[in-house]
């Protein structure tokens, strides 16, 4: 936020002296970056500082409803993944590690199926839901949070898809 403020800033006052390029000229910064600007940024989804974001009309307050609902729920679902299925293999193969290999294979093993679901949970609910009910909730208009990961041909690809607030 600071370092775009005053990089914006510096270009700004170069452009009324004359000296940027022409390729610059169409800059639109406001000197009246305030406070509320660098709390409107620490809240809305995204970690890429600009001087204004796309903003929608309203919110929609019955689709606020339904994601908060299927947040919850997915939530529970998490819960009870956490507490039915890994806790007890977690608790069951504390003791039996001592000294045997193929105890702690089998509790890789076992952990792998509910860990995976749990992952998939906690992304939908995070980068799906919760990210667009905050966006929703601001008038965020850019709502691009993930693109098609799960066809991503090498790992660079998967890290830049998964993840778009910070690699926008």
């Amino acid at each position: 936020y600071a370092h775009t403020s005053y990089d914006m800033r510096a270009l700004a006052k170069s452009l009324d002296k004359g000296e940027a390029s022409s390729v610059s000229s169409n800059l639109n910064y406001s000197y009246d970056v305030s406070f509320k600007s660098l709390v409107y940024f620490m809240v809305a989804p995204t970690l890429c500082y600009q001087t204004s974001y796309p903003r929608t009309a309203c919110i929609r307050q019955g689709w606020v409803v339904r994601q908060v609902i299927k947040l919850v729920i997915f939530s529970g679902l998490m819960l009870f993944i956490i507490e039915q299925y890994i806790n007890p293999i977690v608790t069951n193969s504390q003791h039996p590690l001592k000294g045997n290999l193929l105890y702690a294979v089998e509790g890789v093993l076992k952990l792998s199926v509910p860990n995976l679901y749990v992952w998939l949970c906690m992304f939908y609910c995070f980068f799906h839901l919760w990210l667009n009910i905050l966006a929703e909730l601001l008038c965020f208009g850019d709502r691009e949070f993930y693109k098609d990961w799960w066809n991503a041909q090498t790992v660079e690809e998967y890290w830049r898809m998964w993840n778009m607030p910070v690699h926008k």
